[in-house]
C-alpha cells in the first residue's frame, strides 16, 4: 500500500491503480477484488458460489428463527446474537448428507440424528453459558409441553448486580422452515423468584405444544429489581434451547 504525496489529491481508478482516502490521506493500491462475472460463471469459483448459496440460505433460516424469539432476544441484548444463530444453522445445514454441496439445507439437516445434539448444546451468548448462570438439572418433555427443574435453590443463581428478583418461563416455539409463512409462540406462566430470600423447591412449567413441523423448547431467565413494589427491568438474563423435535 502506498501513500500519495504532493499537491494533486484525487480518488478513483487510474491505469490499474485505485486511489482512495483513509484517515485523511490518499492511499493507493493495485486494482483488484472479485470479478462479478467470474464469480457467476468461472469454474475456479465453484466453491465460492456453493458457499455463498448455503450462507444465504442459513442467514434466511436464522432470521426466521430469531424473529420467533424477538421479544426475548431484544430484552437480553446478547452481543452478535445474529452471528451466533447463523453459525448454528450453518452447522445444521452441514448435517444434510443427501444434498450436493451448495444445496445443503437446514430442513434436511434437521432430519439428522445429530441435529438435536447440535441444537441443545448451542449457546446464544458465546461468552456466558446458560449453565454458568443457571446450574440446575432439568427434565423436558416437549410432547407434554412440560419442564421440571429439580432441587432449585435461588442462592445458586448467578445473579446480576442490583437484581432482587428473577423470573423463569418456558417458551415453546413452533416453526415451519419450509414455508416460513408464520410461527407459533406459546409460553408457560412466569415463576417469580425472590433473590433476597432462600428459595428451595422443584419448579414445574407447562405449556401448550404447537402443531408445527419443528418445535423448540426454551427456558428464559430474566432479572429485575423491585423497589417499593415497583419492578425495574435490568435487561439481563439468559436463554437456552432445552428441547427440539
Amino acid at each position: 500500500m502506498g501513500k500519495l504525496k504532493g499537491i494533486i489529491q484525487f480518488t478513483g481508478q487510474l491505469d490499474g491503480l485505485s486511489f482512495y482516502e483513509m484517515n485523511g490521506k490518499i492511499v493507493v493500491r493495485k486494482t483488484g477484488g472479485f470479478d462479478g462475472d467470474k464469480i457467476k460463471n468461472d469454474a475456479n469459483y465453484t466453491r465460492v458460489r456453493e458457499n455463498s448459496s448455503e450462507f444465504a440460505h442459513c442467514a434466511e433460516m436464522g432470521k426466521y428463527f430469531r424473529n420467533s424469539l424477538q421479544p426475548y432476544l431484544k430484552q437480553l441484548h446478547i452481543p452478535y446474537v445474529h452471528n451466533r444463530v447463523l453459525g448454528l444453522f450453518q452447522e445444521i445445514s452441514r448435517l444434510d448428507l443427501v444434498s450436493a454441496r451448495g444445496k445443503r439445507s437446514v430442513i434436511n439437516g434437521l432430519q439428522s440424528v445429530e441435529a438435536k445434539k447440535v441444537i441443545e448444546r448451542f449457546e446464544f451468548d458465546k461468552n456466558l453459558s446458560f449453565d454458568a448462570v443457571f446450574p440446575f438439572t432439568y427434565a423436558v418433555d416437549l410432547l407434554e409441553g412440560n419442564l421440571i427443574v429439580s432441587n432449585f435453590n435461588s442462592r445458586l443463581l448467578k445473579k446480576v448486580p442490583h437484581a432482587t428478583h428473577a423470573t423463569l418461563q418456558l417458551i415453546v416455539a413452533g416453526l415451519d422452515f419450509e414455508h416460513q409463512s408464520s410461527f407459533v409462540q406459546n409460553c408457560s406462566n412466569k415463576i417469580t423468584i425472590s433473590l433476597q430470600d432462600a428459595t428451595e423447591a422443584d419448579l414445574e412449567f407447562n405449556c401448550a405444544l404447537p402443531e408445527s413441523p419443528n418445535v423448540f423448547g426454551l427456558l428464559y431467565l430474566e432479572f429485575f429489581q423491585r423497589v417499593n413494589a415497583v419492578d425495574y427491568d435490568l435487561q439481563a438474563g439468559a436463554l437456552k434451547i432445552v428441547g427440539f423435535q
